[in-house]
């Protein structure tokens, strides 16, 4: 505390103003204890030296800076309606009466089986045997209930055995029970058998 006067006494003799009358040299000599005096202004009636607090320093930090981002702008998809396409109305074909080659084909068919179902009433064995294959050939379906006569009661094993084959060409189901007669009940082994397969072709190919 002593050394604080002493400072503060050099202090105020050295603001006094100067004189010849009072003019002397002295010296002073202070220990610095860390605490900041301010002098003061003017002569004596200036003031004295005080003590002063030191300002604190404070530290602020920026304020953030947001920046928005752009604005999105979603466009709808554009709608594409396609034009209406006029369909051309077609008017049904007109039927055409059919080519005179057809007519005549027709003709020569018709005649042929006619010719065949003549000769199955011929004396010999071979030649009607002939023609009940030419008619299974032609798949003649007029012809199914000769052939099945035929079948039934012609006294060659040949000819009940073309009839048969014929038949089986001819696929019409109205021959059934003469086949399955003749597979059950013929006197030839050949006859037989053509019948049975014929009959089983028949069957294969009905509607189920």
């Amino acid at each position: 505390m002593r050394a604080v006067k002493t400072i503060a006494a050099a202090l105020i003799l050295a603001s006094l103003p100067f004189s010849a009358a009072q003019a002397h040299v002295g010296f002073g000599v202070g220990i610095n204890l860390g605490v900041p005096f301010y002098g003061g202004y003017g002569g004596y009636g200036g003031y004295g030296p005080y003590c002063y607090r030191p300002y604190p320093y404070y530290y602020y930090r920026p304020y953030p800076v947001y920046v928005a981002p752009p604005a999105v702008i979603l466009q709808p998809a554009p709608i594409y309606q396609s034009a209406p396409v006029v369909r051309p109305a077609y008017s049904s074909p007109v039927e055409s009466a059919p080519p005179p080659l057809a007519v005549q084909q027709t003709d020569a068919r018709q005649d042929e089986v006619e010719q065949q179902l003549q000769s199955l009433n011929g004396p010999e064995d071979h030649v009607r045997a002939e023609a009940a294959v030419q008619l299974g050939r032609l798949k003649a379906a007029r012809a199914v209930q000769a052939l099945s006569q035929l079948l039934s009661g012609d006294r060659s094993a040949t000819v009940r055995e073309a009839a048969a084959r014929a038949l089986g060409l001819i696929e019409a189901p109205a021959a059934l029970p003469a086949l399955q007669r003749a597979a059950q009940a013929d006197d030839d082994r050949d006859v037989r058998h053509s019948a049975q397969f014929a009959a089983e072709g028949i069957r294969s190919n009905m509607p189920r």
